[in-house]
């Protein structure tokens, strides 16, 4: 089986991760990364780098892909309705706006709902979530019961730099969104004490299908920030890969969610040390819940799990048919539901990106 992936990105790191996830499943690479600088780029660049790829189909069950990757700094053009995308969310607003401008259908990705954290029974979060548009936390004489004095607040659909995920009081809360649009949604959450590492999974056809650590928390005062992430050569206990897949697997079926990455985060881990000592008590609890296609490339050990996930980001894509459905590429129908639509306060940020063109 054949499979396109078009990657949009600027950020070159994300660009090597993808390549490197071919060096890793002994695939070859016949692209060339100066492509895009060299001699004659003007020409060139609206035209993405092209990389065929092949493995042994024991190792790969799709078999053979063809990667492009571009840096956004034009609309991506030429994406078929068969082409896997991973892309930032900022440059998917842009690309949408520009190709609505010139009558071209939107690229659509599947995505939690908004309120799934909210909705997600509490045995799965351990700790009260709410998700409220700006125009209600603007009317808050007071932080609703049950979520503390500062509990952490971020944008429910997509990152904006002047409001980061962050805790904060009800000042400080209602004073940083005096710019924000009244329908965006912003997600409350109480603090929880004592989480040791974070782990991210990927969801595909509503279970498990990779997974890979992704932080460890260094200190446990309850306002550090020491945190050592994977790419920092954080290690991690490899016995919580089980754990944070079964969990994932559960609050995905119960809730009917399809395709996501999951953080899973585990409490109390004594001193996190490696390995764990035999007191050690961990308890897994489901963090937050993202689109699989702009999921960050994390350092997948396996080609079986490199494989999930280019799978799960090829799955995630959304095409409308004539008739007003929707489709992922697999032939499935998708409710209109499940499709992402960006945050106001992020189209606001990103829209006019591409006016030029």
């Amino acid at each position: 089986m054949s499979a396109d992936l078009t990657i949009i990105s600027p950020l070159s790191w994300v660009q090597d991760a993808f390549k490197g996830y071919f060096d890793k499943t002994h695939m070859s690479d016949s692209s060339h990364s100066d492509g895009a600088f060299a001699e004659g780029a003007d020409e060139r660049a609206s035209k993405p780098q092209t990389t065929s790829a092949t493995s042994p189909v024991a190792e790969n069950p799709l078999g053979y892909w063809t990667t492009a990757y571009d840096y956004g700094f034009e609309p991506a053009r030429g994406i078929k309705d068969n082409t896997a995308v991973w892309i930032t969310p900022d440059l998917l607003i842009a690309n949408n706006t520009w190709r609505i401008r010139h009558e071209f259908k939107p690229l659509l990705f599947e995505a939690p709902a908004s309120d799934w954290l909210a909705r997600l029974p509490r045995k799965w979060t351990q700790r009260n979530v709410i998700t409220v548009p700006v125009s209600e936390i603007r009317t808050w004489p007071e932080l609703p019961k049950g979520l503390g004095e500062r509990p952490w607040s971020q944008l429910t659909l997509g990152r904006v730099p002047e409001f980061r995920a962050a805790r904060r009081n009800l000042k400080q809360l209602q004073d940083e969104l005096h710019k924000a649009p009244d329908d965006s949604l912003i997600t409350v959450n109480t603090h929880i004490n004592g989480i040791s590492e974070e782990w991210c999974v990927i969801v595909n056809g509503g279970k498990a299908t990779a997974s890979s650590g992704y932080c460890v928390h260094r200190s446990q005062d309850e306002d550090s920030h020491d945190i050592l992430t994977v790419f920092d050569g954080a290690r991690f206990h490899d016995s919580y890969r089980a754990l944070a897949e079964s969990i994932a697997t559960r609050a995905a079926q119960v809730s009917h969610l399809d395709n996501a990455s999951i953080i899973v985060g585990f409490r109390n881990v004594a001193e996190n040390k490696i390995p764990p000592s035999s007191t050690a008590i961990s308890r897994p609890l489901i963090i937050e819940a993202d689109p699989v296609w702009c999921t960050t490339p994390y350092p997948f050990e396996t080609a079986q799990e490199i494989t999930a996930f280019l799978k799960a980001i090829s799955d995630c894509r959304i095409v409308e048919s004539d008739n007003d459905t929707f489709k992922k590429r697999s032939g499935q129908s998708v409710p209109e539901t499940d499709i992402y639509v960006p945050d106001p306060w992020m189209i606001r940020h990103a829209e006019h990106r591409y006016d030029r063109f």
